[in-house]
């Protein structure tokens, strides 16, 4: 009786695996986990608030270190579109671009674009916003926004076209994002926004009065995920 009893137990036991220390399987769990921890990483990237510049690197070395391919990363490729534009046409001291916690951060000096008073986009201006255009139209996505903010500086206009700074800076940004539109960006991907004054440059502070005011009058366009 103890005797089939033992046996019993000894037939309920689990089989121990038996590794064999040269064999490489170890090497598939660890590629999974390496896997699993990386796909949690991106999915808390891609619902927090940061840098998306630094996050689109980020991501890029992360892909080239597991898979040896590079990910398509378009707010860098719009980035160093730009960049070539603008060294191209001598246009640094007119526009600028960053990578910003939004996206691209593309800013255009208020010269470049209007004369002063109007909300009118210049006739010289044309050919610069078309290649700007082009880029933002090539490089994005469907899933990437394009939001343009207008900005005065705090000298009040008080015009019958325009009763104060925010329908200045609303209108100036309005005719950006129309003019992005009859070059192709889908509508659903605009949005014009006017700040007026409200928001100065925080670089700017420090600066005789005169160039604080210069610098504050811009327009900015925002490439930036939904």
């Amino acid at each position: 009786m103890e005797e089939s009893v033992s046996s019993k137990h000894r037939g309920l036991r689990r089989r121990r695996p038996n590794f064999d220390d040269s064999s490489s399987s170890w090497l598939i769990t660890y590629s999974d986990a390496i896997t699993l921890l990386l796909a949690f990483f991106v999915m808390i990237l891609s619902v927090s608030d940061l840098n998306q510049g630094k996050v689109e690197a980020l991501k890029e070395g992360l892909s080239e270190a597991m898979t040896g391919e590079a990910p398509p990363t378009p707010f860098t490729d719009i980035k160093e579109g730009l960049e070539q534009l603008i060294a191209k046409n001598g246009l640094e001291n007119q526009v600028s671009v960053t990578l910003d916690a939004k996206g691209v951060k593309i800013e255009f000096a208020n010269v470049a674009l209007y004369q002063s008073g109007s909300a009118d986009i210049k006739p010289e201006a044309i050919s610069t916003l078309k290649e700007v255009t082009r880029v933002i139209r090539e490089t994005s996505h469907k899933t990437h926004m394009v939001e343009v903010e207008g900005h005065t500086d705090d000298v009040p206009i008080h015009t019958e076209k325009f009763p104060s700074n925010w329908e200045l800076s609303s209108v100036r940004a309005t005719n950006v994002v129309r003019y992005l539109l009859a070059q192709g960006i889908e509508k659903e991907r605009l949005k014009a926004v006017g700040y007026a004054d409200s928001r100065p440059k925080e670089n700017s502070k420090n600066l005789p009065l005169n160039q604080q005011r210069q610098n504050n009058r811009r327009i900015v366009v925002f490439v930036k995920r939904y």
